[in-house]
């Protein structure tokens, strides 16, 4: 009796204690399910996710963008120049020509193909721009660069800070509507011997990939720097396959895939190597039993010899007794 009444109020403390994380409870788990949804069928597929455990790579989950996703620096690019103009760090002119580069190189790398020796000229070109730029403005006792510099200050070429607000609220609504296009169509699952395809009513394709292969291609150093993209190759039965500006592809992703096409390739190689050593062995045996097999043939001939000796000396004492 003495012992459940003891035993009654950690009882009564604990329930009150459940009681009371009850309703944190009641927030938390919708607020987890939620996230654990999201991240599963939204966030998962838009910056590239691989399932995975200590020893390989199960399952690799991406989608594939159009060209204008490289558009992104625009956004918080843009944004910068917004907090460099309101604070009057540098020239306004200086600015507006910052903001027109970058979306030069923006739609260049949309453009173009840039190898590393492209990337290093469009380098110093940007270097040699701003470089003019400043020594534009500077006083000098034969600038013939002044000329250019009065030229646009009597254009009156000016923007006030909100035009950079302005143009991140645009490039913004292009990058979405483009994020939001991708999930919807272009939602791609490898695994290691199947591509899915998922599209927004449109249902679901799968294609085998290990029978017709699978390459993974960088071919612009401007999209790595970007976004770390890649383009992945796929080759099926009615031709090639191609998806295009795979972020991260050229970097932890690419890695990933690599791991999951690997892992059959993997096995493989051990069977084959499995085979070569049971080869190898009964090549041994056999290079050990003919030496045995030639000693057995040169002792049986041997025996031969001796036996038509014997008959030999046999013949002989016939014929000698015939004479005798």
């Amino acid at each position: 009796m003495t012992k459940s009444v003891q035993s009654s109020p950690a009882a009564t403390s604990k329930s009150i204690r459940h009681l009371w994380l009850l309703p944190m409870w009641l927030f938390v788990w919708p607020v987890t399910a939620i996230w654990r949804s999201f991240y599963k069928h939204f966030l998962a597929y838009l910056i590239g996710t691989k399932v995975s455990d200590q020893r390989r790579v199960y399952c690799v989950k991406f989608v594939w963008y159009g060209d204008s996703v490289y558009l992104h620096p625009m956004v918080w690019g843009s944004l910068m120049l917004y907090g460099l103009a309101i604070t009057n760090v540098l020239p306004a002119g200086f600015l507006l020509l910052g903001w027109f580069a970058g979306l030069a190189v923006c739609y260049l790398t949309i453009m173009y193909n840039f190898n590393v020796i492209r990337t290093a000229i469009l380098s110093l070109g940007l270097v040699a721009l701003f470089g003019l730029a400043y020594v534009a403005t500077v006083e000098f006792a034969w600038n013939p660069l002044t000329a250019v510099a009065g030229h646009m200050a009597r254009l009156e070429a000016s923007v006030t800070p909100g035009f950079y607000i302005a143009s991140a609220y645009l490039f913004a609504a292009l990058i979405v509507s483009e994020v939001v296009w991708a999930w919807l169509f272009h939602r791609v699952e490898i695994d290691e011997s199947y591509v899915y395809e998922h599209g927004f009513l449109q249902g679901s394709t799968r294609e085998p990939i290990f029978a017709r292969g699978m390459k993974r291609e960088t071919k612009d150093l401007l999209e790595v720097l970007l976004l770390g993209a890649a383009d992945i190759q796929h080759r099926t039965k009615n031709g090639y396959k191609r998806f295009k500006n795979v972020p991260f592809a050229s970097l932890w992703l690419g890695t990933a895939i690599d791991s999951l096409l690997d892992h059959r390739r993997k096995g493989e190689i051990d069977l084959a190597k499995k085979s070569e050593d049971e080869s190898a062995l009964v090549r041994a045996e056999d290079a050990f039993s003919e030496p045995e097999d030639d000693a057995d043939d040169g002792s049986q001939s041997d025996g031969d010899e001796n036996d038509a000796a014997d008959d030999g000396d046999d013949g002989s004492d016939d014929a000698a007794d015939e004479v005798a």
